[in-house]
């Protein structure tokens, strides 16, 4: 390959706000952003030789590959010993990030106002929820997430079902089947009191609040999350022989896949983020700017909103 290729840095990857919250270890979490681009320069080559390949079948098949040796990366990341992330403020042990959803079961985010992420909240006995404290960066965006869901849901099911299901379409076979699903009232309830009692049997933990008005994201059932990640590696592989001004609506549209797509409990959104940095420097000829919400964007504002209507939201970096 002659071509040279965009340098990806770390201003390419902002910190999540979902990250900050408020606790000590906020300055490494923010540290992060460089070992990510150094991550995503060292497979750079390999996703642009493989972007470049004349057979989308092998194009697929090396993508795939480059993806897997960015989730190597996590991993390893993961499991270095002296790693502060870790088994600190309430983060997951290294451990998490080679069980796989099947193996551990759905991953279910909170939206919303989620007290524990405030900063000096103290858990109430009596109530069962977390009282008091201050906003951090993570419960704010949260909150704001938690509003765009209940839009959502006024304007698509309205006083009706407790479980929205993203309708995902496939762009390359044209089919829709079910991504993720967004829980709210009985259904967020009920779902919080399993949670509660897993996290009390791996953990310990028992300060977990399952009344109110709870709001959930849930990951979609194993056979769909296969079907949307060899769907997105399909879109990057006949973006680069398309016409150049559709390579920014595949990117988004394979950013979306991705999210609605993950294989492991932990460590599937850095992977994205490096990997499609990566894939925009190789297909889009510039480096861009991974938006620190786009997980979020991918969970609860659903696939036109992400592709269509908000895709110029993701800068370019300079």
């Amino acid at each position: 390959m002659n071509r040279t290729l965009p340098e990806i840095t770390a201003d390419c990857f902002p910190t999540p706000h979902l990250a900050l919250r408020g606790t000590a270890d906020d300055a490494q979490v923010r540290a992060f952003a460089a070992e990510q681009a150094s991550a995503a320069r060292a497979v750079l080559p390999a996703v642009a030789s493989a972007l470049a390949l004349p057979s989308t079948r092998h194009a697929i098949k090396m993508l795939t590959l480059a993806y897997d040796t960015v989730v190597s990366w996590r991993r390893a990341v993961a499991a270095t010993a002296d790693d502060a992330r870790y088994d600190a403020a309430g983060r997951p042990t290294a451990s998490r990030y080679a069980v796989t959803i099947d193996e551990g079961g759905s991953n279910c985010d909170r939206l919303g106002e989620v007290g524990r992420l405030r900063t000096g909240a103290r858990w109430d006995t009596a109530t069962g929820r977390w009282t008091g404290g201050t906003h951090t960066p993570a419960s704010r965006v949260l909150a704001a997430y938690g509003h765009a869901a209940r839009h959502r849901f006024e304007m698509e099911i309205p006083h009706s079902h407790d479980v929205l299901i993203n309708n995902v379409w496939l762009p390359v076979t044209g089919r829709r089947i079910q991504g993720n699903m967004l829980l709210r009232r009985e259904a967020a309830r009920e779902l919080a009191g399993r949670l509660a009692v897993r996290l009390a049997q791996r953990r310990g933990v028992t300060e977990v609040e399952t009344t109110g008005d709870l709001l959930y994201a849930v990951t979609a059932s194993p056979e769909p999350r296969r079907v949307m990640f060899r769907e997105a590696m399909h879109v990057l592989a006949a973006a680069y022989r398309a016409d150049r001004s559709k390579r920014w609506s595949a990117w988004w549209s394979a950013a979306y896949l991705l999210y609605q797509a993950p294989t492991f409990k932990k460590g599937s959104d850095a992977c994205n983020r490096v990997f499609l940095a990566a894939v925009g420097a190789a297909l889009l000829d510039q480096a861009p700017v991974i938006p620190h919400d786009l997980d979020l964007r991918c969970m609860v504002l659903g696939q036109s909103a992400v592709t269509v209507a908000m895709p110029l939201v993701c800068e370019v970096a300079v």
